[in-house]
């Protein structure tokens, strides 16, 4: 006799979790790999992990907004994608 619970049934929707939540973790850090475009407008720029000058301007956009400065958050943000198309773009 068997005491293993784990049917056929259940290993398999088992395994189609683990390979599905493999997918999706190989796709989000592949998406935090790679620099956001700086073209593209819809949304803020992020900044590139381990860019110094990235990441400077992105603690200036945090500070700007949890001061509700929208100005500086926007002057922030252009900088941000100045400082990419010119340092990111390869």
């Amino acid at each position: 006799m068997s005491t293993d619970p784990v049917t056929p049934e259940t290993q398999a929707v088992l395994y189609d979790r683990a390979r599905l939540s493999a997918e999706v973790r190989i796709a989000n850090e592949r998406a935090q790999a790679l620099p956001a475009d700086p073209d593209d407008l819809s949304r803020p720029p992020r900044p590139v992990p381990g860019c110094p000058v990235c990441l400077a301007l992105g603690e200036r956009r945090a500070v700007a907004r949890a001061e509700c400065d929208r100005s500086g958050e926007a002057d922030a943000n252009v900088l941000l994608r100045r400082h990419q198309r010119q340092e990111h773009r390869g």
